[in-house]
């Protein structure tokens, strides 16, 4: 998870500082990044675990890479239960929830208001951050298609596929401290990244990541689009040592981000392929 991380900071840093030497030079009209057509938001995840050495992957991550970021190990009761399956899907496709094993139909039921509400409840119970945030999670799951697979397997799981239309909330404080959709991340932005953005005034910007176009804007204000191609950044990566990994799945994915510094205002829209 980490070398996506730092490909996603040389995202923001390139267009950051783009829009910081634009807004300084150039004044530019006031408008949003149009929206293009569909407003699903997708999100396939396969997941590995091997009841035996009690390991896991996620979305192409290991456990001790999903570990870093705050995902707790799984409790006793959890791995009773996946050692009992070989295969298990969970499938949320707009208000329907669906469960299959070995790619055999189990059971469906409506995932209707009532159903949400139930399930907030009882993910709000693990979540070591405070409770969900219910306006949020209901603009993600609007025309959701949401896929997760478990599969009893030793083998590394697959990479993570999204195409997300509503955008990460991304907050940064005062200090640095770096937040997405109200959860602390435990990572923050440097002090000389906050010194940039102070002496540039920049409260929000909005980012949108579609297969390496890249449309932003900086204070309401657009940016020129900007491509970056995933051969170049091999060869960037090569050169400077990064260990990026895998891009493969990044130029393959869609999704944007609102980034919130300070006391800026919230950035609004969706991002759209």
């Amino acid at each position: 998870m980490i070398n996506k991380q730092n490909l996603f900071k040389i995202i923001i840093a390139l267009v950051l500082v783009l829009g910081v030497s634009l807004m300084q030079h150039t004044p530019l009209a006031v408008a949003d990044v149009p929206l293009q057509g569909d407003t699903s938001n997708v999100i396939h995840i396969d997941v590995t675990y091997d009841p035996i050495t009690r390991t896991f992957s996620a979305g192409g991550f290991t456990s001790e890479e999903l570990k870093q970021f705050g995902v707790p190990d799984l409790p006793e009761n959890i791995w009773a239960i996946l050692g009992v399956f070989d295969n298990l899907s969970l499938k949320i496709i707009g208000n329907e929830i669906q469960l299959l094993t070995d790619e055999k139909p189990l059971f469906s039921m409506a995932f209707d208001e009532n159903a949400r509400a139930f399930v907030y409840d009882m993910v709000s119970v693990y979540v070591q951050s405070g409770k969900i945030d219910r306006e949020r999670a209901e603009k993600w799951l609007d025309k959701a298609d949401f896929d997760i697979t478990l599969r009893k397997s030793k083998e590394l799981s697959e990479p993570l596929q999204i195409k997300l239309a509503t955008m990460l909330q991304v907050k940064i404080d005062e200090n640095g401290a770096l937040s997405v959709e109200g959860v602390p991340t435990g990572m923050g932005i440097t002090p000389e990244t906050a010194a940039l953005l102070q002496a540039a005034n920049i409260e929000n910007a909005k980012i949108c990541w579609n297969k390496g176009v890249v449309n932003g804007e900086v204070n309401g204000s657009v940016l020129p689009q900007m491509t970056i191609y995933e051969d170049g950044v091999i060869v960037l990566d090569s050169a400077l040592g990064l260990n990026l990994g895998d891009l493969g799945p990044i130029f393959e994915s869609s999704f944007g981000a609102g980034l919130v510094y300070a006391d800026g205002a919230e950035v609004v829209g969706e991002c759209l392929p």
